[in-house]
This record gives structure tokens, C-alpha cells and sequence, in this order.
């Protein structure tokens, strides 16, 4: 009888340790987990911020792109509305004498 109580406090004993060996694993497992989570959200978080720079640095790239068509575009404009001006100058100079003498001229 003595060895049938012996047999099962040493089943109960080797039952004990194997749970507290399990919970350790277990929590091993889950602080491996924790960590190996942290290290994904870390790296994805990382990518994203790679990606919106990537964003930003071409759609800054873009813009001045087109800021430097729309300038070109302006700058054309202007050299063509300077030109006529400049070709009716010797129109408006001669409106404004017949202005002058017809106003000043009978006087």
C-alpha cells in the first residue's frame, strides 16, 4: 500500500513539475510572440513611412514639374502680349497726338 501512495505522490510531483514547465514554455512562447509582434509592427510602420516619402517626394517632383511647364507657358504669353504692345506704340502714340492737336489744335 505504502508503494501505491509513493507511486502516486511521485506521479503527482512529476504531474506538478510538467505544468510549471508548461506554463513556462508557455509564457516563453507568448513573450516571443509579444516581441516577434512588436518587431512586424515596427518593420510595416517603418515601410509606410518608406512609401509616403516616396509619395511625397514624387508628387513634389510633379509639381515643380508642372510649375515649370505652366511658368514656360506664362513666360510665352507674356513675351507675345509685350511684342503687340510694343508693335502698337506707335498707334497709340499717334492717337494720343491727334487727341492733343484736335482738342489743343483749334485753340
Amino acid at each position: 500500500m505504502r508503494e501505491i501512495l509513493d507511486d502516486i505522490r511521485m506521479t503527482e510531483s512529476r504531474a506538478k513539475a510538467l505544468v510549471e514547465e508548461a506554463e513556462k514554455e508557455a509564457k516563453s512562447i507568448v513573450a516571443r510572440a509579444n516581441r516577434e509582434a512588436e518587431e512586424l509592427i515596427s518593420s510595416a510602420r517603418k515601410k509606410s513611412e518608406e512609401i509616403f516619402n516616396d509619395i511625397v517626394e514624387n508628387a513634389k517632383k510633379e509639381a515643380e514639374r508642372e510649375a515649370l511647364s505652366l511658368k514656360g507657358e506664362y513666360e510665352e504669353k507674356i513675351k507675345k502680349l509685350v511684342e503687340r504692345s510694343k508693335e502698337r506704340i506707335p498707334q497709340a502714340a499717334d492717337f494720343i497726338v491727334k487727341k492733343v492737336v484736335t482738342s489743343y489744335g483749334d485753340s
